[in-house]
Formats: structure tokens, C-alpha cells, sequence
């Protein structure tokens, strides 16, 4: 496993490693997945020892452990559980240096306990996280150099607080445990190596084992794909009151408001109580308004952007694979009752009707050329979005054997529809607009045509044109649907939602296509998607004409959208 692309972690840990490519400081490192650190996540660098001094490595990593290669010995790394990482060292005078990095002037690191029972606490205020180091096999030591400014400052130093743990014999074991609050004292337990790595091995396999069987030619990638995400949920603790899968272990550390949607259908039909929770987590914290959160995490709250409302939409694809309870329904029609009428109150500011965008954030494809200027953009996707919110209340209504709701939302949605092919509907296809004065937004960008998620609710003439379009050469590659025509003047290879392929919008694409009975093309589509991902990985997104893996190697919705194809085309 290639670290530098796939960080090293754990089922419900705040922990992960990696290896990171610097110009003088290149090594293995200790990352915090808390929100809180996702402006500096590194705690700490590894750095292997021969006779006190630091010496070369190499690395093999696999999903269970990592072995380190130097002269005269081997350090090996596994997870005990989501709290611990458990660090072995094997060879004559073969030891281990945790350089801590301190940023702050006051950042300095505490050696405590007894005489020959020595134990350290990180306080990485650089990322506002604490660890302890303690060793069953070995010792510990602490070599600091701080110049604390006596003025009482907060600024920033050029310090050292160095953490080395030295052999006994020819062998020591050290334990990295994550404090979540503020101290810890060492528990004196007996630590098999063996059993560990094969315990973790084991919880990984339990995973993968609940999803369905694919192809052969898949069997890697799916338990690539099932690593990604197993590795990234995070425990119950601060504002998460549920196990929840981060979007990335590398620079995401949290569960953004839509990506959390690709997540649960990917786990629909695999393991319903998890996929629930990923739906729920967002909406633990739905606001007296009826919006959602931007992200969320175990430290971090965010409500500066709202994301799309495709919630109500994801509702309904998960009903499709797995059984909702008379509770979970219910649940479902006041989070997005709430979601619908926070949207037609607050972001139809000037009350034509049409719901609108406020920044490209909110739309999710942020830097889509539909928001090349800093206007507020009355986009089809938003309005498509909320009346196949309008249908699952109307859906859920009638499950409720309540005609009143079921007939004011399919009301609703059918009056809106109206007025979506009235206002969007330019020559037979979509298009955005500016609110301030209904100006045609001229763009190539893929994002108004996610409006065919409306499927059969729009006219044949302009189904048949939009799917005409997006399966272009313009649009369709040899890999899938890129988000901006491969022929505009403004299409980057890696310019985030301005050319690439994205898991997402695939995802919609695909389901488009089938409720509109394209099932042949959502199939060539998806099996393009589970392709490329089987050469390239999980990635953050894909260059549309090489299918050349782009940003973030170590994408949830990637995986899970990979899972969620896989399993149903084979």
C-alpha cells in the first residue's frame, strides 16, 4: 500500500499515518483526523534508530500493519483498536524517535511517572490534540529545547521536543494512545503483536465481507474500496453522536453535506444501520430553520455553505436497496420537510418561486463555470433537487395513509415542475441564470444538466436532448462524464469541477439515466466508472480524457460510489 496516496488507519480512530513527500523533512507520520486539526494535521515524524542515531528505511505497508526496513533491524506499526498504535522494534540497539514539531513558543511536551516506568504526554497544541507514549518493552525519554517567551506571547518558535523510545535487549514496544480530553495514565496490559495485526485484519474482512459479490476482475479494488472507508470512520465523540465516515483521512477531515449521501447509498443494501447513520449524522444537527450544516466533525461545525439538498433524493435511491423503518420514515419526511421549506423561505430571496444559489460552495461544484462571477445563480440542478424532495414527502405521505400531505406535495412538485420548464428551458435544454435580472449564464459546465435526475416528470423531446448532449463526444470520455465540455475554451485537465471526472455527479448521471429508462447507457457509464477506478484507485476525482487520478488519492464518495456500482452491473 503506498502511503503517501493512502493514509494507514483504523475503524473509529481519530488517528491516521502517512508518508509525506518534503523537501528536508520526507518520513512517516502521525496525523490527527480531528476537525479541529485539519488546518495542521501532522503530530508527529517517525524516525527509526541504529545505535541512537537516525537511520535510511524502507517500508511495505498493507491494510493491517506497516514493517520498516532498516540496517540490523525492523520496526513494524499496527492499530490496536481505534485508540492505540502499537509500535515494535526489533534488532540490536534498534530504536524509534517521535519528533513532535512544536509550533508555538509555549508547545512543549511533559515526561512523567515513576523512575524506570517513564511515560510522555504530547500536548500538540499546533493541532490542539494530546497523545501519550508509554513502553511496556524499553524506555522512554524526553529531549526538549524551548525558547519560552516570558512575555507571555503566542507566537510561534523555532523549537524541539524529540520523544525516543530505546530498545531493552534487543526489542522494545511502544504505545501511542489518543487522549481525547486532557490526561491519561499508561495501562499495564500485555501487548501480542501477532494477535493484534491479525485482529485488525479480521475487522476489515468483517467489512468486506457484507458487500456483495462482484466480479473477479474487481476483487482487489473492491477491498481497496472497502479499506477506504472502513478506515475512515470515526467513533461517537464531541458532535458526533454516530459512527461516521469522513470524506478523507488526508485533507477532509469531517462528513460534508452531501458527500455523506453518496456515502450512505454506497452502504445501503451492505450494512442498512451504518448507511442510516451516515444520512442522520447531518442532520443530528438541522437547525431550528430546517438547514443542514455545511460539514460537521467530531470538533467542527460549519454553516457558511449549505450544499445541495440532495437528500430527499437520496432518501428515495436508498429505499430502493434497503428497508426503511416505520420510525426511520418518519424521521425522513421531518428532515426533509423542514430541508424543503428552510430552501423555499430563505433561498428564494427575491420570491419568483425559484430557489438559488448563493455561492458556487452551496451547489457543491464549487468552481463549476456556472459561478465564473460572484452572483447569485438560479441554477436547474437546485430546483430538480428540491421537487424530487417535494416527491418522497408526497411518497411518504401516502405511505402514512395521509392524503391531505400526499396531495399538497404532488401539488407542489407539479407546479414547480411547471415553472422549472418555463424559466430553465432555453432551445430545448437547461440553463442557469443570474437572480438578480433571469441574464442566460453562458457556460459549458456539466451542472445544469444534473436537472435530469427529473427523469419522466420532463418532457420526452427535452429528456431525449439532454441525454443527447451529456453522451456526446463533448462530454462522455472513454471514462465517463467530464464536468465541463472537453472543447470549452475554460476546460482544465485539473481544475476541480472545471473538466474532471467526479464520483458524484457520475452517480447521478447514472441514476438519471435509469429512471429514464436508459438502462443500457447508465451501465456503459458505471462500468466506464468501475474501470477506471479499478486502474487508478479512490481518488478525490479523475482527469477526464486518461482517467489520471487527480487531488486527494483517498476519496470516500469515490469508494463508496465504486461499491454502490459494482455491486448492481456485473
Amino acid at each position: 500500500m503506498n502511503l503517501t496516496d493512502i493514509p494507514f488507519s483504523f475503524y473509529g480512530s481519530y488517528m491516521s499515518i502517512n508518508f509525506q513527500e518534503k523537501e528536508t523533512e520526507s518520513g512517516l507520520y502521525l496525523n490527527s483526523l480531528r476537525g479541529k486539526s485539519k488546518n495542521h494535521m501532522n503530530v508527529m515524524k517517525f524516525i527509526p534508530l541504529k545505535n541512537n542515531e537516525p537511520v535510511p528505511y524502507q517500508y511495505e505497508a498493507d491494510f493491517s500493519k506497516i514493517v520498516l526496513t532498516l540496517p540490523g533491524g525492523e520496526i513494524s506499526i499496527c492499530f490496536d483498536g481505534d485508540s492505540r498504535i502499537v509500535v515494535k522494534g526489533i534488532g540490536d540497539n534498534v530504536g524509534i524517535r517521535f519528533d513532535t514539531q512544536p509550533v508555538y513558543n509555549f508547545e512543549y511536551n511533559f515526561l512523567l511517572g515513576k523512575k524506570g516506568e517513564e511515560y510522555c504526554l504530547i500536548n500538540s497544541y499546533k493541532n490542539l490534540t494530546k497523545f501519550m507514549i508509554y513502553s511496556p518493552k524499553g524506555s522512554v525519554s524526553l529531549n526538549q529545547d524551548i525558547q519560552y517567551d516570558a512575555a507571555g506571547s503566542s507566537e510561534k518558535a523555532n523549537n524541539s521536543s524529540i520523544i525516543q523510545v530505546q530498545a531493552d535487549g534487543e526489542q522494545f514496544l511502544c504505545i501511542i494512545e489518543d487522549i481525547p480530553t486532557n490526561a491519561a495514565i499508561p495501562d499495564k496490559l500485555e501487548y501480542d503483536f501477532d494477535q493484534i495485526v491479525a485482529e485488525s485484519k479480521q475487522s476489515l474482512l468483517d467489512y468486506y465481507s457484507k458487500i456483495p459479490a462482484v466480479e473477479e476482475k474487481y476483487h482487489e479494488a473492491l477491498m481497496l474500496a472497502a479499506y477506504t472507508n472502513w478506515s475512515t470512520f470515526v467513533k461517537p465523540e464531541g458532535n458526533l453522536k454516530r459512527y461516521t465516515m469522513y470524506c478523507s483521512n488526508k485533507n477532509f477531515p469531517g462528513a460534508w453535506s452531501w458527500d455523506h449521501c453518496f456515502n450512505a447509498l454506497g452502504l445501503a443494501g451492505v450494512d442498512n444501520d451504518l448507511a442510516w447513520d451516515q444520512m442522520a449524522v447531518l442532520f443530528d444537527h438541522q437547525d431550528e430553520l430546517g438547514q443542514i450544516p455545511g460539514s460537521v466533525s467530531d470538533s467542527t461545525i460549519r454553516w457558511n455553505f449549505a450544499k445541495p439538498p440532495v437528500h430527499g433524493y437520496f432518501f428515495g435511491k436508498m429505499m430502493e436497496k434497503m428497508p426503511f423503518t416505520e420510525e426511520q420514515m418518519k424521521l425522513t419526511y421531518q428532515y426533509i420537510e423542514k430541508q424543503i421549506n428552510f430552501y423555499l423561505k430563505y433561498k428564494d430571496s427575491n420570491q419568483d418561486g425559484i430557489c438559488e444559489y448563493h455561492h458556487g460552495n452551496d451547489s457543491g461544484q464549487d468552481n463549476s463555470t456556472v459561478f465564473s462571477q460572484p452572483v447569485v445563480v438560479n441554477s436547474p440542478d437546485l430546483t430538480a433537487f428540491i421537487i424530487k424532495g417535494m416527491d418522497l414527502l408526497a411518497s411518504l405521505a401516502e405511505k402514512f395513509n395521509n392524503k391531505d400531505q400526499q396531495r399538497y406535495w404532488i401539488e407542489k412538485a407539479d407546479k414547480l415542475n411547471e415553472l422549472f420548464i418555463d424559466y430553465f428551458i432555453e432551445d430545448g435544454l437547461p440553463v442557469a441564470k443570474r437572480m438578480l435580472n433571469d441574464e442566460i449564464i453562458e457556460s459549458n459546465a456539466v451542472l445544469p444538466f444534473v436537472s435530469l435526475i427529473l427523469g419522466k416528470r420532463l418532457p420526452d423531446q427535452i429528456r431525449q436532448k439532454m441525454i443527447e448532449v451529456i453522451t456526446s463526444e463533448r462530454f462522455l470520455t472513454n471514462w465517463g462524464i467530464a464536468t465541463e465540455a472537453i472543447d470549452s475554451s475554460d476546460y482544465e485537465a485539473d481544475a476541480y469541477w472545471r473538466g474532471p471526472i467526479w464520483a458524484p455527479s457520475t452517480l447521478l448521471f447514472v441514476e438519471a439515466l435509469k429512471d429514464c429508462g436508459k438502462h443500457e447507457i447508465a451501465g456503459d457509464i458505471a462500468e466506464r466508472f468501475c474501470e477506471m477506478a479499478r486502474l487508478n484507485g479512490f481518488p478525490e476525482n479523475y482527469e477526464a480524457t486518461t482517467g489520471r487520478a487527480l487531488r486527494d488519492k483517498s476519496f470516500t464518495w469515490t469508494a463508496s460510489t465504486f461499491v454502490h456500482f459494482v455491486s448492481q452491473y456485473k
